[in-house]
């Protein structure tokens, strides 16, 4: 019988100074040798994924970008893309310049970390941050949409009630709640095709692999990772996860202290 471990990155097992424990390595070394299919589930690009995991990360798989794309780690091969469009990427430009929002518009898979954006008169903290963080990927647009095959988009929200608001005023797309990793307080509301999520970018890993989905491990800290959190029966956040998620699942520890190594005692595959 054959099992699938899928974890989250940032604040699961990659804490915020970009280190890993030793001990979630280890773990998923071990795993490794014992046929288990180890799975990186992330809302980063691929580019920015690549940037953190070394090529002799111990996975098997690494889903980027919320579920937007499927990357074979052993053979470095991108298998699967699944991109917003144009038209429906226009669709929520039009809400989100309704509602004076800053958002973000990137290029199709494997360059999504290329974004176009409107220059805001009065712009979030956040957006902010985020341009002078990706200046290099960054360039601005007058407010219209240049014609491309969008693989997101990424809007700041000013608090939960706009978040509310303008989901509401969405259709025929993914929308994903995800606490900004830049000031760990911000809402960042992400909108990708219909079908794109964390929990079926494992489902087709389980596919590929022949496993059952009861027998799927799922680790994450935050709301970005509610979906495939829901879609699992193993289903497990770290001590550092918002209250709200450590209600509904169980609780391992901190990012800082080996969650994977804490789940490995704990629980049985």
């Amino acid at each position: 019988m054959k099992h699938l471990l899928a974890t989250d990155l940032d604040g699961t097992i990659l804490a915020h100074k970009g280190a890993f424990h030793r001990k979630d390595i280890e773990v998923l070394q071990q795993l490794g040798t014992e046929g288990v299919v180890r799975v990186v589930a992330t809302g980063r690009t691929l580019q920015s994924a690549l940037s953190v995991l070394d090529s002799d990360f111990p996975i098997d798989y690494l889903v980027f970008s919320s579920g937007a794309g499927i990357y074979c780690w052993k053979e470095q091969k991108l298998l699967v893309t699944k991109h917003l469009g144009y038209e429906k990427t226009k669709e929520l430009v039009a809400v989100f310049q309704h509602h004076h929002v800053e958002y973000t518009l990137h290029h199709p898979i494997p360059e999504n970390h290329l974004f176009f954006h409107p220059e805001g008169d009065d712009p979030h903290p956040d957006f902010e941050r985020y341009l002078e963080f990706n200046q290099a990927h960054a360039e601005v647009i007058n407010g219209s949409v240049p014609q491309l095959d969008y693989t997101q988009t990424l809007a700041f929200m000013p608090d939960v009630e706009m978040f509310k608001t303008i989901e509401q005023k969405l259709n025929g797309v993914k929308v994903v709640r995800a606490t900004s990793p830049i000031d760990g307080v911000s809402i960042w509301m992400e909108c990708f095709h219909s079908e794109v999520s964390k929990a079926n970018g494992i489902l087709e890993v389980c596919e590929m692999e022949g496993v059952e989905q009861a027998n799927v491990s799922v680790v994450g800290n935050d709301y970005n990772d509610l979906d495939m959190l829901g879609a699992f029966k193993n289903t497990y956040v770290v001590d550092n996860a918002p209250d709200e998620l450590k209600q509904q699942f169980t609780n391992l520890c901190a990012v800082t202290e080996a969650p994977l190594a804490d789940w490995r005692t704990r629980f049985i595959l």
